[in-house]
């Protein structure tokens, strides 16, 4: 019986580490992202069916079910397809509808320094 409980609080204690280090690199995108002025809509913790959410301001946080990533969805990720009309490709992404007064807020209007902060922010959090 003793076994069986060292495995449980084990696997516990493995699964609750695993959330905080990726809680930490997802702050390590959202922070920037939020100084800069982006539209941050989600920090989610996990993947799969929320188990657990709660909005402040423009931002839901949430815990998934499935404790394996994490992930911040900022509006404006991609520029709208009518910015690539003359492009040799077509995106395959569904349309992303940003309102009038978020455009300001969106990703892509960015100066690159500032996305490759953001991109690359989670990476400083989790060393």
């Amino acid at each position: 019986m003793m076994t069986f409980l060292n495995s449980v609080s084990g696997w516990v204690i493995l699964l609750l580490g695993l959330a905080i280090s990726i809680g930490l690199h997802e702050i390590g995108h959202l922070w920037p992202a939020k100084k800069f002025g982006v539209k941050v809509t989600k920090y989610m913790i996990g993947f799969g069916p929320t188990l657990f959410s709660r909005k402040r301001g423009d931002t839901e946080y949430g815990i998934k079910a499935i404790p394996l990533g994490g992930y911040i969805q900022m509006i404006g990720m991609l520029p709208p397809s009518s910015a690539f009309k003359n492009a040799s490709f077509r995106r395959t992404t569904s349309e992303e509808v940003i309102a009038p007064e978020d455009v300001d807020k969106t990703f892509y209007r960015l100066a690159p320094w500032k996305k490759l902060i953001i991109m690359f922010g989670g990476h400083s959090q989790t060393y």
